[in-house]
């Protein structure tokens, strides 16, 4: 048995120098590729390149050109003498003497015809008892409207139904030029509103029966071709 373990150790050791042996040429050989490659890197293989020859810029100055004989300015011309001049003044011009104006004689105005006397009546004249220019009664529309022929048939209408309706009593005694002026609005359908008492005759009874009429009034609707949605008129009350 002791020789048994004397070989084994023996054999052990043997194995124990040759790996020290191995590993240490490993590690010399790596250190000398490492050493190798360090001394390549620093080692100038490339060849060094050829110097660029270098042209320096010389600037040549070139000869002066000859400078042109000096010529001498020609001599000025003398100039030829001057004319006298005669300076005496001319003499003057005395402006002719103007012609008197013919004198123009006007005829003398015919005297103006005397005017004859007016013929005197041989017996005087009652004025009062002249017939006076009295107002018919009327229907305007207020403002620009177009009277075109079914318009004037229109207000001729109107005129007819309101004067029917306007019956004063006989016994009202009103004045010849009495007037009375009433504003009123017809609408699309016929309606008639907004009946206002423009210009008062002086008698309540005259205005009263004329705003009346017009109130009580049915009148027809507008005429087709009038655009306006309403027509105001002003209707004129007069004893006539």
């Amino acid at each position: 048995m002791k020789r048994v373990q004397e070989r084994i150790q023996y054999f052990a050791s043997g194995v124990d120098s040759t790996l020290l042996k191995i590993i240490v040429c490993a590690v010399v050989f790596h250190l000398a590729i490492v050493a190798i490659c360090i001394a390549f890197h620093y080692v100038n293989v490339k060849p060094e390149p050829e110097p660029i020859p270098v042209f320096e810029m010389v600037q040549v100055s070139q000869p002066k050109p000859p400078a042109p004989p000096k010529t001498q300015p020609p001599k000025p011309k003398p100039e030829p003498p001057k004319p006298k001049v005669n300076k005496k003044l001319p003499p003057e011009i005395k402006p002719e003497p103007k012609e008197k104006p013919e004198e123009v004689y006007e005829d003398p105005k015919p005297p103006e015809p005397t005017p004859e006397p007016e013929p005197v009546d041989d017996f005087p004249v009652d004025d009062m008892d002249l017939p006076v220019a009295l107002e018919a009664p009327s229907l305007d529309p207020v403002g620009s409207v177009d009277m075109d022929p079914l318009m004037q048939v229109y207000l001729e209408q109107l005129k007819k139904i309101i004067m029917g309706n306007f019956k004063p009593p006989k016994d009202l005694k009103v004045g010849r030029d009495a007037k009375t002026t009433v504003q009123f609005t017809v609408d699309r359908f016929g309606k008639i509103s907004a009946v206002i008492l423009k210009k008062s005759s002086g008698n309540k009874a005259w205005d009263h029966l004329s705003v009346r009429a017009i109130q009580i009034s049915k009148v027809p609707e507008l005429p087709f071709n009038y655009r306006a949605p309403n027509l105001v008129l002003n209707f004129n009350f007069t004893p006539n």
